[in-house]
C-alpha cells in the first residue's frame, strides 16, 4: 500500500479488499465506529470511503442502517458485462492494426501463465493474468478515453471476475484467448472483436448461473 494515499484511500482500500475476497459477504453491515477504531482515526474519513465505495458499487449507504455490503443482482451482471462486450470488443477492432509482436508475444505468455496458475490451484494469479491479458489490447487501442471507461468499470465491478475462478470456464476462457491471437495475428479486426466479445458474454452466463444457483 502506498505511503501516498490518503487516510480516505487505505479504508477504501482495506474494505474493498475484504469484499473482493469475501471477508464482508453481501448484506453486512460495516460499523463506522468499529472501523474508524481498527485505523485510530475519526468517523470522517470512513464516512467519505464509505461514500467512495458506495460510488463503485460496493456498497449501499441507508438511512439509520448505515453501510451495507451490495448485494450483486443478476441484472448488475448482466449490464455490466453488456457494456464490458462492446467496449473492450471496440478496444479490441482498433488495436488490431497497433498491437505490436511484443504485445503479441506478451498475451501469449499471459495466456501460459493463466494455464500454470490453473493447473496450480492458484485462482487469485490466474485471474491476475487474464485481466492482464485483457488490459494488453485495451491499451494497445491508443484510446485514453477508452482505456479510462475501461478502467472505472471494472474498477466497480470487480467481484464479477471471480467468475473465472469457476473450473468449467477456466479452459474455453484460454481456448478464447488464443483464438483472439491468432485473430489478432492475421490483422482481423472484425473476427477479434467478435471473440472478445464472446468471451465476455461467456463470464456474463457462468455468473448469471452461479447467482442463480446460490
Amino acid at each position: 500500500m502506498s505511503e501516498n494515499m490518503t487516510l480516505k484511500e487505505r479504508i477504501a482500500d482495506g474494505v474493498r479488499d475484504a469484499i473482493i475476497k469475501g471477508d464482508l459477504v453481501p448484506g453486512a453491515r460495516l460499523q463506522e465506529v468499529e472501523i474508524a477504531q481498527s485505523y485510530e482515526t475519526s468517523r470522517t474519513p470512513v464516512r467519505e470511503a464509505f461514500h467512495q465505495l458506495e460510488s463503485e458499487g460496493f456498497l449501499t449507504i441507508r438511512p439509520r442502517r448505515g453501510a451495507i455490503v451490495r448485494t450483486i443482482s443478476s441484472s448488475d451482471v448482466k449490464e455490466f458485462y453488456e457494456l464490458k462486450s462492446v467496449l473492450e470488443g471496440y478496444a479490441a477492432r482498433i488495436a488490431t492494426v497497433r498491437l505490436s509482436e511484443e504485445d503479441i508475444r506478451l498475451m501469449e505468455l499471459l495466456n501460459q501463465q493463466m494455464s500454470r496458475h490453473y493447473e496450480a490451484g492458484n485462482t487469485s494469479e490466474m485471474i491476475n493474468a487474464h485481466n492482464q491479458f485483457h488490459d494488453v489490447f485495451v491499451k494497445a487501442s491508443g484510446n485514453s478515453k477508452l482505456v479510462e471507461m475501461l478502467e472505472s468499470l471494472m474498477n466497480q465491478f470487480k467481484r464479477c471476475r471471480i467468475s473465472l475462478s469457476h473450473t468449467e470456464s477456466i479452459k474455453e476462457c484460454m481456448e478464447i484467448h488464443e483464438q483472439i491471437i491468432a485473430a489478432f495475428k492475421s490483422k482481423n479486426a472484425e473476427l477479434a472483436e467478435a471473440l472478445v466479445s464472446k468471451n465476455s458474454h461467456q463470464g456474463s452466463d457462468l455468473l448469471v448461473q452461479r447467482l442463480r444457483a446460490a
